[in-house]
């Protein structure tokens, strides 16, 4: 039988990056089109406030995109999944077919039919998802894009006018100045928005799968162009509950560092990561990770610590160059 899970990780991954990158877009054509440098004070509240509606309701559907690919997940590696996500009349079976379908929607993509959509799959009721911090999740929304957004202007615009000394303040090379950190404090603040809308669907995919006893591990899959960071997590394949059990041998690479479950919840700004449940050693993982894996044991040998970090860094930042001189990916 094909295994779907790659197809599946993935379809997830970029229905999550689409879903944010269009609420981010949102939030920078507001900023530009209603944001105005000399009346920062005055024109970012109705910003901030519209802006935060969008990630609140994007956040929202990032979470129910979560779930439902998590509901199909479980059930193509366990023949088992969970109960629906928002609360409603369920049966005590559902066919692979009708997750597919609800996880196809959500995604917003077309899914050709599989042979396997008349299986059957035992829903497990006694599960209890859950709850959504929505106080803690719009408080960290809310401090993102005020600090990418209007601190950041507020500090780049007295920079400029310390650096404009007693020239004019609207002489052309000036305001072409305040045009492009507008612009950067703008972008800052849509990616910054991206990381919110992104939140909600990684928070219900972690502490869901965590209460879930079936889960023993995660592993994290990254884009095609990943940071060092993100590249050495992914290199770690599964990392399971117990810490000793994710060093054991064939798990991690030579010099690898222990790496916490928790560690794989580091996400930063326009990182379109996701990490994927694991429910036995036998799974299915990323092949990227074996990449990366390899990529940190040629690039770490006769290194320890923080100096086989930096090593791998710079291996990682040397193979991203040769792969964009190839129009490749990184792995």
């Amino acid at each position: 039988m094909i295994n779907l899970a790659p197809q599946l990780a993935e379809e997830h991954r970029l229905a999550q990056i689409a879903l944010a990158s269009r609420t981010a877009g949102h939030v920078l054509g507001n900023w530009l089109e209603t944001v105005q440098p000399r009346r920062l004070p005055e024109s970012t509240p109705g910003w901030l406030r519209e802006s935060l509606d969008a990630i609140a309701a994007s956040r929202a559907h990032s979470r129910d995109l979560a779930a439902s690919y998590l509901r199909l997940h479980r059930a193509l590696n366990t023949q088992t999944t969970l109960p629906l996500y928002r609360p409603e009349p369920a049966s005590e079976v559902i066919t692979l077919g009708e997750l597919r379908q609800d996880f196809a929607d959500l995604a917003e993509i077309d899914l050709d039919p599989a042979s396997n959509d008349e299986l059957e799959v035992t829903v497990e009721e006694d599960y209890d998802w859950p709850d959504e911090d929505l106080e803690d999740l719009d408080a960290a929304a809310r401090t993102s894009l005020v600090v990418t957004g209007p601190v950041h202007a507020r500090q780049r615009l007295a920079e400029a006018e310390r650096a404009a000394g007693a020239g004019r303040l609207d002489d052309a090379e000036f305001l072409d100045e305040l045009d492009v950190l507008m612009r950067d404090a703008g972008a800052t603040a849509a990616a910054a928005a991206d990381r919110e809308v992104l939140r909600g669907g990684r928070d219900l995919l972690h502490r869901a799968s965590a209460a879930d006893p079936r889960t023993v591990g995660w592993a994290r899959v990254t884009d095609a162009d990943p940071c060092a960071w993100c590249a050495m997590l992914a290199s770690r394949g599964a990392v399971y509950r117990s810490r000793d059990a994710a060093q054991l041998k064939g798990h991690a690479g030579r010099n690898a560092p222990p790496v916490d479950p928790e560690d794989l919840e580091k996400y930063h700004n326009l990182c379109h990561c996701q990490v994927v449940p694991i429910y036995s050693r036998t799974d299915w993982l990323p092949e990227q990770g074996e990449v990366f894996r390899e990529l940190w044991d040629e690039a770490t040998e006769g290194h320890t610590g923080q100096d086989a970090i930096n090593a791998y860094r710079r291996a990682i930042e040397a193979r991203r160059r040769r792969a964009r001189g190839r129009r490749r990916p990184l792995a």
